[in-house]
């Protein structure tokens, strides 16, 4: 799991930490310690004490100690593959909206440390049905059809805009972000526009 941060600050921190603790609590595998780096503060000290979670530091300079470490490059690497996936025109400082697709496809792949006969994705939230949520590249250029009922009679027919992953909650649909309005969209019907054809 990943939240992005605005910054690195105690607050911001505890926001991100309280809300992975709080998917991994719904998943049924809230953990009872964390093996933690140096750098945290007392206001995060505080946040596990009151969820009743103990912690431990590593050694100064010893990261290796800290498995979330590996962890932590691992999603970087797919995370940059991913962007490096998307059309050149793909507007960059929309990059945080990628991190739920990159997400479900790194668990995919990966093995669940505690069940390593399921991915982790299918070992926190369930088996993923691809037929239900189609996943299609990040940051592909589509043509999102416009309903009848959304547009002018004399409308165009389709609206330019950028997928940034699944929606989960619709069956068959994909999120897209429009940069007409900056907002994103659940649709069904689209057409693509990939850069590069391999």
């Amino acid at each position: 799991l990943a939240e992005p941060l605005k910054n690195r600050s105690a607050t911001e921190i505890v926001r991100a930490w309280t809300i992975i603790n709080t998917k991994l609590a719904e998943a049924g595998v809230k953990p009872n310690m964390y093996i933690l780096d140096n750098e945290i503060s007392a206001q995060f000290k505080n946040a596990l004490k009151a969820e009743k979670i103990t912690y431990q530091l590593v050694p100064p300079h010893i990261h290796r100690r800290n498995a979330a470490e590996r962890a932590i490059q691992s999603f970087k690497n797919h995370f940059l593959a991913g962007l490096s996936a998307c059309n050149p025109k793909f507007p960059l400082r929309e990059w945080d909206r990628l991190i739920p697709q990159a997400l479900i496809t790194i668990n995919l792949l990966r093995n669940a440390r505690l069940n390593p006969k399921l991915s982790a994705q299918a070992f926190l939230f369930g088996p993923f049905d691809f037929n239900k949520t189609p996943l299609a590249p990040p940051g592909t250029k589509v043509v999102v059809h416009a309903k009848p009922s959304d547009r002018a009679s004399w409308g165009f027919h389709g609206k330019e805009g950028w997928t940034i992953g699944p929606a989960l909650e619709h069956y068959r649909c994909i999120k897209c972000y429009m940069p007409i309005t900056r907002a994103t969209i659940n649709c069904d019907t689209l057409a693509f526009f990939p850069h590069n054809i391999p």
